[in-house]
């Protein structure tokens, strides 16, 4: 009986090989879910800068045409978010930037201001609050969203460089 001591060359090729199918199989799969983690942490991000807005306004710590929050008229009002800027800074310490490559990112949060007064001794206020945001890597939102619609799937990752993210007519705010 021979005493063999190791593998063959075909059995090295096989494991190799299998070995190789894995790692595609892997690979693949760890970069989905590296992707789909940036795109909750994109939309988690949004969701912040709205929630900050929503505490700003309602703990009147905003000025909107030299207004405070508490006193403005129905309308709209808009916060830019430019992660370069001091204001932005201020209303997000823990960061804020984009989980794209830690990217600058640009945008604005939109809320509206309505008041029902069909009711005239119980006036209903309401405030809706959206958001346009994108990193200086074309990750973002290609249209300005509710928080309700804030969601892995509604982040474009090709966004051209040169889509708007300034916003429409409206009253710019700032943090007091």
């Amino acid at each position: 009986m021979k005493n063999r001591k190791g593998f063959t060359l075909i059995e090295l090729l096989a494991v190799v090989t299998i070995m190789g199918i894995l790692m595609v199989v892997a690979v693949g799969s760890v970069n989905r879910i590296i992707e789909n983690t940036r795109r909750d942490t994109f939309a988690s991000t949004a969701k912040e800068y709205i929630k900050s807005i929503r505490t700003a306004v309602t703990a009147d710590n905003i000025s909107c045409g030299g207004i405070t929050a508490s006193g403005t008229p129905d309308g709209i009002y808009y916060f830019t978010i430019d992660t370069t800027a001091q204001a932005t800074k201020d209303l997000m310490e823990t960061g804020g930037k984009s989980p794209f490559g830690n990217a600058e990112m640009k945008g604005y949060v939109k809320w509206e201001k309505k008041t029902d007064n069909s009711n005239p001794q119980n006036p209903k206020t309401t405030i809706k609050y959206t958001i346009q945001l994108k990193d200086t890597g074309g990750h973002g939102f290609e249209n300005e969203l509710a928080e309700s619609d804030l969601r892995r799937s509604a982040i474009a990752t090709n966004l051209a460089k040169t889509n708007k993210t300034g916003p429409g007519s409206g009253t710019l705010c700032t943090i007091n």
